[in-house]
């Protein structure tokens, strides 16, 4: 199960209330996107694309921004339209992102070739892996499986940890819920969550394909065998 860096789109978000941008707040950080003439509308109302070019001699990197918010949070729609057919998806378990979120600084260079430093909210591993989890059960996506099994296995901190973090929470609705979504898809070898690891894999061999099934599966029980 080894990850494909230039592939790899998926870490945690960025993380911005939505709550807190009311008012006009919205509106006014869609429009400082578009102003910068690099970012287009995506494959999916809620999201923005902006391809980056590496200079590594291969493609640019299309570079996905979209716009997430709770379900129970209440968006005040914008008249007139900034961008016609736009919207924010409001997703399951989009609030666990803001349960404890860390802060991360990543210096680089900008699309412009400046170097800069930048400091990030994103949401923790533990709570990345409960809105992984809810995406699993919520849409039909292989790289949801794969997220999750990539992070329990690569995870710093140790899959005991993070399954610490899960228990002292299982009472939460969102987690719990995470953990009832874990046990149904990766219920067998050959369930939901092992046959998407196995999907995003593309693998041809038979025998991989199930090496890799059986792999993704026995990581997710050693991970709810310690809630």
């Amino acid at each position: 199960m080894n990850p494909e860096p230039r592939q790899r789109d998926d870490y945690s978000p960025r993380q911005i209330e939505a709550n807190k941008l009311a008012g006009g707040r919205y509106a006014d950080l869609l429009k400082l996107l578009l102003d910068t003439n690099r970012y287009k509308p995506g494959s999916k109302p809620f999201q923005l694309v902006v391809k980056v070019d590496l200079k590594d001699g291969e493609k640019p990197v299309e570079v996905e921004v979209e716009f997430l918010a709770p379900r129970e949070v209440k968006l005040r729609k914008n008249r007139p339209k900034l961008l016609e057919g736009f919207r924010v998806l409001q997703a399951d378990a989009c609030g666990a992102a803001f349960h404890a979120p860390v802060e991360k600084e990543i210096s680089g260079r900008t699309v412009r070739g400046a170097s800069n430093t930048v400091r990030l909210r994103i949401a923790s591993l533990p709570d990345f892996l409960v809105m992984k989890a809810h995406a699993l059960a919520g849409r039909d996506t292989p790289k949801d499986a794969y997220d999750l099994c990539y992070c329990l296995e690569h995870s710093p901190e140790g899959m005991k940890a993070l399954a610490a973090h899960w228990k002292k929470r299982r009472k939460e609705k969102d987690v719990a819920r995470a953990i009832e979504i874990l046990r149904e898809k990766f219920a067998s070898v050959d369930a939901f969550g092992p046959a998407h690891v196995v999907e995003f894999h593309g693998s041809t061999s038979a025998e991989e394909q199930a090496m890799q099934a059986r792999r993704s599966y026995e990581i997710m029980q050693q991970f709810l065998s310690c809630l």
